[in-house]
């Protein structure tokens, strides 16, 4: 009877959306939406049985109610799908990203629909069968409800099993069941990419006789931005002017450049990885090598510096360290470094540098939902902006404007950064710029990012790509300026970065793809001696 009861409330309370997506798939239809229903309530009651024991029953049921609790809540107010790629977002992210999730409409939801009926559970008093026929009557109710799951969706198999296999969102919005299978996927995962061996690449890279030429250690900084979508770029044609700094400098801004994923545990690896979109995977990333080993094979220094939720295991061979306080007190003042404190840390290097150096700055860039976080109060352009994490709060009008300040707060930091570069003289610079993913903003209703890729709009999947490349270093690696310019229209996407690494840097290796490297078609033939 408990079982009944739960499973009863977590498909009423928490699953407005999956009711929602079943009766538009199958409206006018009401008989299909009753015995799918039916099915899924059969599932949800399965997946009570086995643990329905003595001091085992509740607080499973507990934490079940929970789960989907602060599940549905995620994805009724952000549209979100809770797949096995928002488990691993969820435990990559830091606690101070966390702690701007957790808002108080969010904590009364939770006290009312979560945490109270799971103490509720804890009242009745319940009689338990003996421990023999336990043994029996669990693994039969568990057999029958198991049946009669697939035999409510037999009725009418032909249409139901399309509806399964063609829309994912359904049953990616069915909870507790959505979050479990999340959870059971993203360990599995870890556990097969734990367990798997490295295999080295690009063990033949060496400098090319451009870089061995260069007269002063080069030092290519490659900001990676976070959750900045290209659609709000003035340099991309945005009506608002969002990039006045960058617009004013010498730039090659590729529009039309695509992610491979839509969350930064999955865009950042790829980019940085051989694999590209097609052929990525955690597991096979986690198995090989990339850019950063290959840039050390080769004898150029790569040092990883972080103002976001990490480097996603990128630099666990080479190292990376996280920003402090120290670097830029004034841009740590809030707990939060913001992106300012990055400065710091590129002064730092172009002071001690000695050696060809790459040099990665991970952005806290324009990551959500408090956005007004991400940039400081003089820096907020566009008002009235959203000054909370809580988007209900907000007008669509304000959650933009607080959205853009960030696109123009990242626009001064770029800026600043080329503007210390060009005024060093301990180096030859370079300076590189894309997004790992971008962001929806109620379009559709949905917000945030990390929408899984088969429905995942254009707003998080455009990203923006620049590169700032002086006059002093296209001559020292022989690159065609105009040529370099003429590509900048084309269709590009991350699967470029790792390549066009390479191919700037005149690093020869047989991993590196021409096709893939911007850079490659643009090389000027070095002069005859």
């Amino acid at each position: 009877m408990l079982n009944i009861l739960v499973a009863t409330y977590m498909l009423v309370a928490f699953n407005a959306a999956f009711w929602r997506h079943l009766s538009t798939l199958f409206e006018g239809a009401p008989m299909n939406v009753v015995l799918f229903g039916a099915a899924v309530w059969m599932l949800t009651f399965f997946t009570l049985s086995p643990f329905s024991w003595p001091r085992v029953q509740r607080p499973v049921a507990a934490i079940l109610i929970l789960l989907a609790a602060a599940a549905s809540w995620y994805q009724g107010h952000l549209g979100i799908m809770i797949d096995k790629l928002m488990i691993q977002n969820v435990m990559n992210t830091t606690y101070a990203e966390s702690r701007q999730l957790i808002t108080l409409p969010y904590l009364r939801y939770m006290g009312l629909t979560g945490v109270l009926p799971a103490a509720l559970l804890f009242w009745p008093r319940i009689t338990y069968p003996k421990f023999r026929h336990i043994l029996w009557k669990l693994p039969l109710t568990a057999v029958a409800s198991f049946a009669m799951t697939f035999g409510f969706l037999f009725v009418n198999l032909k249409a139901n099993a399309s509806v399964i296999r063609e829309h994912h969102e359904l049953m990616g919005s069915y909870q507790p069941g959505a979050t479990i299978g999340a959870i059971a996927r993203y360990a599995k995962m870890e556990i097969r990419a734990s367990n798997t061996e490295v295999a080295p690449l690009g063990q033949d890279a060496a400098k090319g006789e451009d870089l061995l030429a260069a007269k002063k250690p080069v030092l290519l900084v490659i900001f990676a931005g976070e959750t900045a979508r290209a659609q709000n770029f003035a340099l991309n044609g945005y009506a608002r002017n969002t990039t006045p700094q960058l617009a004013g400098l010498d730039l090659l801004n590729f529009s039309e450049t695509s992610s491979c994923g839509t969350s930064t545990a999955v865009s950042l690896p790829c980019m940085f990885s051989a694999l590209g979109r097609s052929d990525y995977s955690h597991r096979a990333f986690m198995g090989q090598e990339n850019l950063l080993d290959v840039l050390d094979h080769a004898g150029v220094q790569p040092v990883w510096i972080d103002n976001n939720t990490g480097d996603q295991r990128i630099a666990r061979r080479t190292g990376a360290r996280q920003v402090d306080v120290t670097l830029d007190p004034a841009a740590c003042a809030d707990g939060e470094c913001s992106d300012a404190a990055l400065l710091g840390a590129l002064a730092q290097q172009i002071g001690a540098i000695k050696e060809d150096t790459v040099l990665v700055l991970h952005m806290i860039g324009s990551h959500g939902p408090a956005y007004y976080r991400r940039y400081p109060e003089a820096f907020a352009r566009f008002t009235p902006d959203c000054r909370t994490a809580e988007f209900d709060y907000c007008t669509p009008e304000e959650i933009v404007n607080a959205y853009d300040n960030t696109i123009a707060y990242t626009d001064h930091i770029l800026a600043k950064a080329i503007s210390m570069l060009n005024a060093q003289d301990h180096a030859l610079p370079a300076l590189m710029y894309i997004s790992d993913h971008g962001e929806s903003l109620g379009e559709g209703g949905l917000y945030l990012h990390a929408a899984p890729m088969f429905m995942a709009p254009e707003a998080q999947t455009r990203v923006p790509f620049l590169m700032w490349l002086p006059e002093s270093y296209r001559e020292a690696m022989h690159l065609d300026g105009a040529c370099l310019k003429d590509m900048t229209d084309q269709p590009v996407s991350q699967d470029n970065l790792f390549h066009t690494v390479l191919g700037l840097l005149d690093i020869r290796t047989e991993v590196r793809q021409p096709e893939l490297d911007l850079a490659s078609r643009c090389r000027i033939a070095r002069p005859a001696t």
